[in-house]
């Protein structure tokens, strides 16, 4: 069995849901008395957001027709990516066996090294290679991917609901207690984007709704500075959050260190980190109390697993991070989390429960159940494309294997 064909494919859809870190203008911070502490860079956002939903499905095909499927986290620029795997990973793949997946990725890491790629858009579309091979490892060999990878410790994935919606602090209440009622024992909203204050008034509101029934986690997407972000921290901390995420820039790993040191509570982050050695430097320094790889971002199901074991050493727990993306996003986290001993939660997207790139493009659905997430079961990835609802929204010439 060989490698015969190596293909990507843009795949798009109206975005129904922008969550509480929609795109809106940023809100000038206001001075109050007291000692309240202002979000001082204000606009600094970890990243801008695709108008539409968007992601790069990858396709391994081998010599005897079998099909292995990937993603690449690329918005909102999967022509890059889609680039990288046509022009610098394909032609060494064709020809290859699919199953030395450690090998290969080390191959493909190491053939930019010279000229510094070796994280942000290379690692993510390395990422849609090495997923699609682990799909392929599987379903030739009759397992899923869990099992492959020496699972499992655990095939009910606890799960939280990443993004609670409202235009307003009452409607974003409102939906919290829906979401406790739909069996959610986590959620995440988000802050940032206007003053301090107004955002942790808007949590408080949030966390009081639901307390004792479900956790409160915060994600500030890197806009505070050292003074700010403690200050936040600390307030959060007396109003019983379940962690602060990424309240700093990521590039800032001494104020991250200072950051875990000052508070009580937790501090996530990793969506920006892409390899093991990232996340080393991190964990050594003891920078993060919860790290969030993305499977789509850092290299896959072969870097995320070391990631995942680096992290163990330091006695870190590890959640999946997942953001606009596909099945096939989702379904590569929560193998990983089957399989690992150090794993705590998994990103939900709300707008994955009935966004039109995520079940709805599957003849089977990534079951959902009180909290949880169900890994497949099936060879591979455990999941199948309805290739009729999968062609509606590939916006590259596309034909169906087999």
């Amino acid at each position: 069995m060989k490698i015969a064909r190596v293909e990507s494919f843009r795949v798009a859809a109206q975005r129904d849901y922008e969550g509480s870190a929609g795109l809106r203008p940023a809100v000038p911070a206001k001075p109050r008395a007291g000692t309240t502490a202002l979000n001082l860079n204000t606009g600094r956002h970890l990243c801008i957001y695709a108008a539409q939903a968007e992601a790069l499905l990858v396709r391994i095909t081998t010599d005897d027709g079998l099909a292995g499927w990937g993603e690449a986290h690329s918005p909102p620029i999967p022509r890059v990516a889609q680039t990288l795997i046509a022009d610098l990973f394909a032609p060494q793949l064709v020809g290859r066996d699919p199953l030395a997946i450690d090998a290969i990725w080390d191959a493909l890491y190491t053939s930019m090294r010279l000229r510094g790629y070796s994280t942000g858009v290379m690692l993510e579309a390395l990422a849609g290679v090495d997923i699609a091979l682990w799909d392929l490892a599987g379903k030739a060999l009759g397992q899923p991917v869990y099992k492959l990878l020496g699972g499992p410790y655990r095939t009910k994935i606890p799960c939280y609901l990443s993004g609670v919606p409202g235009s307003t602090v009452e409607q974003r209440v409102e939906h919290a207690k829906q979401l406790v009622a739909l069996g959610f024992t986590a959620m995440k909203t988000s802050i940032g984007r206007g003053s301090l204050d107004a955002d942790l008034e808007g949590v408080e509101a949030i966390i009081d709704a639901v307390r004792g029934k479900a956790n409160v986690l915060v994600d500030a997407h890197g806009v505070y500075d050292a003074r700010s972000a403690t200050e936040a921290g600390r307030r959060l901390e007396r109003a019983g959050a379940g962690w602060l995420e990424d309240p700093l820039p990521p590039e800032d790993v001494d104020g991250y260190a200072a950051l875990c040191a000052a508070l009580d509570l937790p501090v996530a982050s990793g969506e920006a980190e892409c390899t093991r050695w990232q996340f080393h430097d991190k964990l050594r320094r003891r920078a993060a109390d919860v790290i969030l790889p993305d499977v789509c971002r850092a290299g896959g199901i072969t870097e995320g697993r070391k990631i995942a074991l680096v992290a163990d050493l330091y006695n870190v727990p590890w959640c999946v991070h997942a953001s606009i993306s596909t099945p096939v996003h989702l379904a590569a986290g929560i193998h990983l989390a089957a399989a690992t001993p150090n794993f705590l939660l998994c990103e939900y997207p709300n707008a994955f429960r009935a966004g039109p790139l995520a079940n709805a493009l599957l003849t089977k659905p990534i079951a959902y159940a009180e909290g949880h997430l169900l890994v497949p079961d099936a060879p591979g990835l455990g999941i199948t494309f309805n290739e009729q609802a999968l062609a509606a929204r590939v916006l590259d010439p596309y034909e169906p294997v087999g």
